[in-house]
């Protein structure tokens, strides 16, 4: 007899996932439209989801890629950085999909 493994992965989960990875390459390809910027996805869970340089002024920065969510009463949710996040200057995107 063979026995699966449990996975404590829920549908809820998946989805939450999912909807996450596909608005973090919505964000993505909003930097993409715009000539000036190398747009790089890093692959893997970490502190950074997309990270854009400005190949005019040679500048970097980086974005942890959150899903806009609102509050019952409509207020928006407001993530915030983790410790890591903050030392690497990480900023936090909010991207609404239904906004674009």
């Amino acid at each position: 007899m063979v026995y699966l493994a449990q996975s404590s992965t829920t549908s809820r989960n998946r989805t939450t996932a999912a909807k996450g990875l596909s608005n973090e390459l919505l964000a993505a390809a909003e930097f993409a439209k715009d000539p000036n910027l190398i747009v790089f996805t890093p692959v893997g869970a970490g502190p950074i989801d997309i990270l854009v340089l400005n190949i005019k002024t040679g500048e970097y920065t980086a974005y942890d890629v959150k899903t806009q969510n609102y509050r019952k009463n409509g207020w928006k949710i407001v993530r915030a950085r983790t410790g890591e996040q903050k030392r690497l200057g990480v900023k936090i995107l909010n991207f609404d999909p239904e906004s674009k």
